[in-house]
Formats: C-alpha cells, structure tokens, sequence
C-alpha cells in the first residue's frame, strides 16, 4: 500500500509502499502529486533497477521532462564522481537559477554508489520563510537579487559569466505558499539596499535558512529515487566525494520549460554582441 510519511525537519516525506514496475493509477499519481506540492521533496524507497525510462516517467507526474539532454537528447543526464561536478564540495544552491529559467524540479537515483557514506543535504526555501522575523519578510517581499555564477576554474566549464535577477520572496506555482529564493552559492547582493544593509540582511537569512535544525541530508542507499521542487528547495554536497572513495553516479532527470543549454547559447550570443 501507498505510504506516504513526512519527515520530521518540517518539509520531504518518505514513500513506501509504490509499485516501480506498475503503479500508474490516477489515484496514486493525484496523492503523490499532493505530497510533493505539500512536502517539496519526495524520497522513494526500493525502485531497484529503475530503468532510465520509468524514473523519465515517474518524474514526469510532477511537470515537463526535458530541461536538461544528454549528448544523444535523452531527457537524462548523469552526475559522476570522476568529474569535478560530481565530486567536489557545493555549497547550498537551487540549480541555474542564475538564469532567466531555472529548473523547476529534480530527480535523482543511484547507479553506482561507493562504499563509504555519501549524502546530499537539503534545506526548505518555504520553512526558511517561515522562520524569518516578520520585518525581514516584509521588507523583502518586493526586492529581488541577483543570482550570479562565475564557472570555477577546476570545473573546466566553457560558460559565460551568467547573471539573472528573480524576486526574493516567490510563491508556489500552485499552492501560494510564500518561499525565500536567495541562496549562498549565488546571491551576492540584495538590490534596492546599501552593501551594508545588504550584507547584514543576507547574514541574517542564511543564519536562519541553513540552521542545521532544518537540514536534511539523505544518505544514499541503492534504490532510492529523490524526486523535489528545485525553487521550493536548496540542496548541497556538504561533503566531498572523490574518485579515490568509489564511484559515485547518480541519474538526474530535471523538470522545466526552458532548456538550460538553450539558455546558455543565449547568454553566449548576448555577450558575443
């Protein structure tokens, strides 16, 4: 049977009881598509040998396949520890939402996994809300920021420098809830505010949104599918995961509209002009 089990950190829950090879009723669809627009973050357990098709599937319950291809334009990419993208530290980010379309969710699931323990932390962007002092979220709630991403020189990534500015304080797609967008990883500046002003508001919001009290951190076991809202939630590799430990590739599928390596040729035009 169908469980469906919130987590105690005040968002994800745990699903227990799906059939991998055949659950497709609208029942289950509907309840696992009110979970996850309830909890954000949805962790599946068992789905054993999940072909790339069925997570293609799944994922697709909860919006559009298809912002992310691989290099042969199946709506599937891999993360790999034998790539700097795979392997090293991440601080707490929503994926590009340093561009005018960030992803709107994400999937994960094992292929290989090493045998030392290795995790993915997640912190709610609609729980941090919740927790900022009522002064804070008002005066927020008609700023924006921008998110800004500069490629590292050790992920050997041909990008641009990408910028793009979203409001502060956005809301669900389909259930209003109020949730922060600004993240440590890529928000440097809150405009509208003095460098003092913003620095110290930015202080205060991370103080409050990455209080480990809130995080999660999923240790991956074989069989887990990891399905969640990416403007909702954040997630970090708080811990590094090198080639030396044991191969470590995981399945991603993203949900969204805009295709992210459309988005980036855009970019790589506007700044050849």
């Amino acid at each position: 049977m169908l469980t469906i089990t919130p987590l105690e950190v005040g968002f994800g829950a745990r699903i227990s009881g799906f059939d991998f090879e055949h659950e497709r009723s609208d029942h289950a669809i509907g309840a696992l598509r009110e979970a996850y627009d309830t909890h954000h973050l949805l962790i599946f357990e068992g789905a054993h040998g999940l072909t790339p098709q069925r997570q293609v599937e799944i994922v697709g319950w909860f919006g559009p396949v298809g912002a992310n291809l691989d290099a042969d334009g199946n709506p599937w990419t891999v993360l790999d520890n034998s790539e700097p993208t795979g392997s090293l530290l991440l601080p707490f980010h929503s994926d590009i939402c340093f561009v005018d379309h960030p992803l709107e969710g994400l999937s994960l699931y094992p292929l290989e996994l090493p045998e030392v323990a290795t995790s993915t932390t997640f912190i709610s962007n609609a729980v941090g809300w919740d927790r900022l002092p009522a002064a804070i979220q008002d005066h927020l709630r008609d700023l924006s920021v921008e998110h800004r991403y500069e490629a590292p020189e050790d992920m050997a990534l041909d990008w641009p420098v990408l910028t793009a500015r979203h409001p502060a304080c956005m809301r669900h797609r389909r259930t209003g809830r109020s949730f922060l967008f600004v993240c440590e990883n890529y928000v440097t500046r809150i405009d509208g505010l003095s460098v003092e002003a913003s620095d110290a508001m930015l202080k205060t919001i991370f103080d409050t949104i990455y209080d480990p009290a809130v995080h999660y951190v999923h240790q991956w076991v074989p069989g887990d599918l990891v399905v969640w809202d990416n403007l909702a939630l954040q997630h970090a590799r708080t811990v590094p995961s090198p080639p030396s430990d044991g191969r470590r590739i995981l399945r991603r599928v993203a949900l969204g509209t805009h295709n992210f390596m459309e988005q980036l040729e855009a970019a790589r035009q506007r700044m050849a002009v």
